[in-house]
């Protein structure tokens, strides 16, 4: 039997909340009329997966009516929210000036709605560069044929460090048909049961885990399951059964295929190359340059990011499997090394010459609170008569910042 579904994750409450009369600007400005100047519309670049998620920073649900503030770290930068909204119904969105900092240019976008596979496409339904305050952008109304779920990306070329506020308003119709809370993540106390006896049995019946999977996820299993916790009469309905099983369908299924898709690793990481600090980097170098007066040792880093838009969390083995994949080194001619948090790292594993970039490899990525672990391989060749020659590939693992940091270490050593 496998072990229970993993507990999920939820985005900052801080980051999601309702409009509030008590917000105030970010920076005080004049109370002079808008001025427009043409600015630069920046729309997030289309992925080759076809879905615009991939080439943003999800931030979870907002509420309609609601809004959410949140602040750019780098430029360009693509924030996406998803709204919940009914057929027929019309809302405004708009960058408010309240509550966002002076002279941030933004870009707003719509896509969707989502389809069945989870992805909003990559066509826009709506846009605007700067129709709010300033460069500041709004769009007054915004007209939904199909129900479902849409992604509102907010954008900058420029405003890294700069605090926006989206504010979404109901203009007309059921704008939010149900509580999108409802709805945020898998419901695994219910769906666990089904999930884990049907997959028990193809793997007890030598079926490989991805094909299991399949025949465990099709619509009919979706079927079965809202059936088996909303049939009448039941006392103990969930209460997502309250919207039907079209919403479910179409809110919940699509979650808990995420979910157990990371939950069974039938997922993989797809790491973009991300600099690493001025720092660190004259750090290492100084520390090669000592090594190499003293003893034969090297090092080197390589820091990078992964898109994460799930609700269950990444994990180590897979950071490492997309390490393996593409970096050229020759620990990876050895044996896999065990995992183990950053803190044995730095105290068993990290070679003695290493020891004081062990504060700064933590830190060029770590939020403070993350659990970061540390796999990776390691690969010994007899080189001389009594020496040997070793390459270790260290993988760094931040699983909330979506992080990997990629340290080689190469030295001799009796063998």
């Amino acid at each position: 039997m496998r072990r229970s579904p993993k507990s999920l994750w939820l985005f900052p409450a801080l980051l999601l909340g309702a409009c509030s009369p008590t917000e105030t600007p970010v920076d005080a400005e004049p109370s002079a009329p808008d001025t427009v100047t043409q600015g630069v519309l920046h729309a997030p670049p289309a992925p080759a997966s076809g879905n615009i998620l991939d080439s943003t920073t999800y931030m979870g649900q907002v509420a309609v009516p609601g809004s959410v503030q949140t602040r750019f770290t780098m430029n360009p930068q693509y924030f996406s929210f998803a709204i919940t909204v009914s057929a027929g119904s019309q809302a405004k969105l708009e960058v408010t000036h309240l509550g966002s900092s002076m002279y941030l240019d933004t870009g707003l976008f719509v896509y969707g709605p989502k389809n069945a596979s989870g992805s909003y496409g990559t066509a826009v339904l709506a846009q605007d560069d700067e129709s709010g305050y300033g460069q500041l952008s709004k769009l007054a109304s915004v007209a939904f044929a199909q129900g479902g779920e849409y992604l509102v990306v907010v954008s900058t070329g420029t405003g890294a460090g700069k605090q926006f506020r989206l504010q979404v308003d109901c203009l007309s119709g059921t704008c939010n048909p149900v509580d999108p809370s409802v709805y945020a993540t898998c419901d695994t106390a219910r769906v666990g049961p089904f999930v884990e006896e049907c997959m028990s049995h193809w793997n007890a019946e030598g079926v490989p885990t991805a094909e299991a999977f399949s025949r465990c996820f099709g619509a009919d299993d979706s079927h079965a399951i809202y059936e088996g916790n909303c049939y009448a009469g039941n006392p103990f309905k969930p209460a997502w059964c309250a919207g039907g099983e079209p919403a479910w369908t179409q809110w919940m299924w699509p979650k808990c295929l995420d979910f157990y898709s990371i939950d069974y690793g039938l997922y993989s990481l797809s790491l973009s190359s991300q600099p690493l600090s001025a720092g660190l980097q004259s750090e290492l170098a100084a520390i090669n340059t000592a090594c190499g007066q003293n003893t034969l040792c090297q090092g080197a880093a390589h820091g990078y990011y992964f898109a994460w838009n799930h609700a269950a969390p990444p994990s180590l083995d897979k950071a490492v499997e997309a390490v393996a994949s593409f970096f050229q080194s020759n620990a990876l001619y050895g044996a896999p090394l065990e995992a183990m948090s950053y803190a044995d790292f730095a105290q068993y594993r990290l070679r003695s010459q290493f020891t004081s970039l062990a504060p700064d490899l933590l830190n060029e990525y770590s939020n403070g609170t993350e659990n970061v672990q540390v796999g990776g391989y390691r690969y010994a060749r007899m080189m001389w008569p009594d020496a040997c020659m070793v390459w270790e590939l260290d993988v760094i693992f931040f699983p909330e910042s979506h992080r990997v940091l990629v340290f080689e270490e190469q030295y001799s050593q009796d063998c």
